[in-house]
């Protein structure tokens, strides 16, 4: 037990580069961390606010209808789903593709305890979502229902228990996809168009679960049966922690413990020969020679991180999932109308409200999607070739800044057009809906290249660790997200502004800002990339 003590508190450390704040002595890095630390703490908190704002107003509604313990079905069947979604493309990352494999098997060391010190990995990580979310959904039901003593005991330690059976799932899901695309050429590109065709279709599925309109006409019942039948473990947890129920406590922990007991125990048995079946690709032994092609520098760089991005289904799911969802959101409103969307969630003069907000929303998908902000990481210990490349490094800076407008300025054009089309938008609607979020595209992607280079993890053993949990991820995507608040809190808070003046000012503010760090990228490019 004490081997996966010790392997899971040092693969968590090293994820998120802990080991290395607590451990040096330089001060600059000390003061770096400390900055760092108080920003996550502020992101966390700022989620954990959102979600208590969201459980509140969700409580409002559900009070009237008498049915409270739909707060935390839901609650439990989102941070279910949340956590199934992002385990199935990093569980194969974490648990078999990680760089120090060879190292961590040749300890003295049992197999099985390697796979649950991974396991236990993933599980803190999404445990550490589930209470972000949960415990604010908790408080209001709390406050609402003013329930027992049993409520809150009986709370804290489901809390602890819902993400086992989605990392099970996730993991399956993800292996399977993984072990289908290894066996074909392109397996990198089959891997992706799985994962997605997975997760589109499990989204497309809870959404059609409930189409006859039973929801509509009986909001309680309806509603209840649509979340039991889309997670039937959450009826079991519902009946455990609002009616106080033993039995279903207890069937709750014991089906959750099992299974990941048995999962475990199970990969441990197997885990070489899967490890072996996953990291197995198909090689073709064809070799057609061509003429050389000579291109310049910047092109050069621009087609090597190209295919750095597509060589990675981790980094490419992880950045571009948001530009899928807008795709799939556009698409889906020429099918159904705002108004009669408006009407179905409630929301009176939803259409107009979408129509001034559609640059923002969409530039809330683009920068959800910056591909820079761990492209420096993951050049990892082979930073110096590029250090030591003669090219200007404010050319390789750029060529990552590139990609990120390759994946990110299609998309936003395309759907731009649909959402015109779907919104009935006058001209100018239409130009600030291509041109805002274009400006945020370009804006975000600097701005991760950036803060990449403040904020490096070279050292990394998994590429889950750079994609998903580095500081200079998390840090981009709430830069990006803080930058949308305020053109946002004033169409919420003062509505009689013209909204069209209103975002044409966001957008020559946001101009003024990518022009000054192309200038400082130019300036300080050379400088900040020897410095790594």
């Amino acid at each position: 037990m004490i081997n996966i003590w010790r392997l899971t508190k040092i693969q968590l450390l090293s994820s998120f580069g802990l080991n290395k704040a607590l451990h040096t002595k330089d001060v600059k890095e000390r003061r770096k961390s400390l900055l760092l630390s108080i920003g996550i703490l502020a992101g966390v908190l700022m989620i954990a606010a959102a979600s208590f704002g969201y459980s509140f107003m969700m409580a409002l509604a559900f009070e009237q209808m008498g049915r409270m313990d739909l707060l935390l079905a839901i609650m439990m069947a989102v941070t279910s789903l949340v956590g199934f979604f992002t385990t199935v493309y990093k569980a194969s990352g974490v648990l078999f593709s990680y760089r120090d494999y060879d190292l961590v098997m040749s300890l003295p060391i049992k197999t099985s305890h390697v796979v649950a010190s991974r396991m236990l990995q993933l599980y803190v990580l999404n445990l550490f979502f589930s209470v972000m979310v949960m415990l604010p959904a908790g408080m209001v039901y709390a406050i609402k229902v003013n329930p027992g003593a049993l409520f809150y005991l009986f709370f804290l330690i489901t809390l602890f228990f819902i993400q086992l059976l989605p990392i099970i799932a996730a993991t399956i899901i993800g292996s399977c996809i993984s072990w289908i695309s290894s066996r074909f050429k392109a397996s990198r590109i089959i891997s992706l168009v799985l994962t997605f065709a997975v997760m589109i279709a499990l989204m497309v599925g809870s959404f059609g679960m409930n189409e006859n309109g039973q929801a509509l006409a009986d909001m309680g019942t309806g509603l209840a049966e649509m979340v039991f039948k889309l997670y039937p473990l959450a009826a079991v947890y519902v009946d455990a922690v609002c009616s106080y129920r033993m039995s279903s406590l207890l069937l709750f922990i014991a089906l959750s413990v099992l299974s990941f007991m048995i999962f475990a125990t199970v990969l441990g048995t197997r885990y070489k020969a899967v490890h072996t079946g996953l990291t197995t690709s198909h090689a073709s032994g064809k070799y057609i020679m061509k003429p050389l092609e000579a291109s310049s520098p910047f092109r050069a760089l621009y087609k090597k991180e190209l295919r750095r991005y597509f060589s990675s289904s981790i980094y490419v799911l992880n950045t571009s999932m948001g530009m899928i969802l807008l795709l799939v959101m556009s698409i889906a409103l020429l099918f159904v109308s705002p108004e009669k969307l408006g009407e179905r969630i409630e929301i009176p003069q939803f259409s107009r409200y979408l129509s001034t907000l559609a640059p923002i929303i969409v530039s809330l998908f683009v920068t959800l999607s910056c591909t820079t902000s761990s492209a420096i990481s993951l050049e990892g210990k082979h930073l110096w070739i590029l250090q030591s490349s003669p090219v200007s490094k404010q050319s390789i800076l750029l060529s990552k800044v590139a990609v990120n407008l390759t994946i990110t300025l299609p998309i936003v054009v395309v759907s731009g057009v649909l959402l015109m089309i779907s919104l009935r938008m006058g001209w100018t609607e239409s130009l600030l809906l291509l041109v805002i979020p274009s400006i945020y595209a370009c804006y975000s992607a600097m701005m991760g290249v950036i803060i990449n280079l403040k904020l490096p993890n070279l050292e990394w053993t998994s590429e889950v660790a750079v994609v998903k949990q580095s500081a200079a991820v998390l840090v981009s995507m709430f830069t990006g997200i803080i930058s949308l608040l305020f053109p946002l809190g004033i169409s919420l808070l003062l509505p009689h502004v013209n909204g069209k003046l209103m975002m044409s000012g966001v957008g020559m503010i946001m101009i003024a800002v990518c022009i000054a760090m192309f200038r400082y990228i130019q300036t300080k490019g050379e400088q900040l990339v020897q410095k790594l």
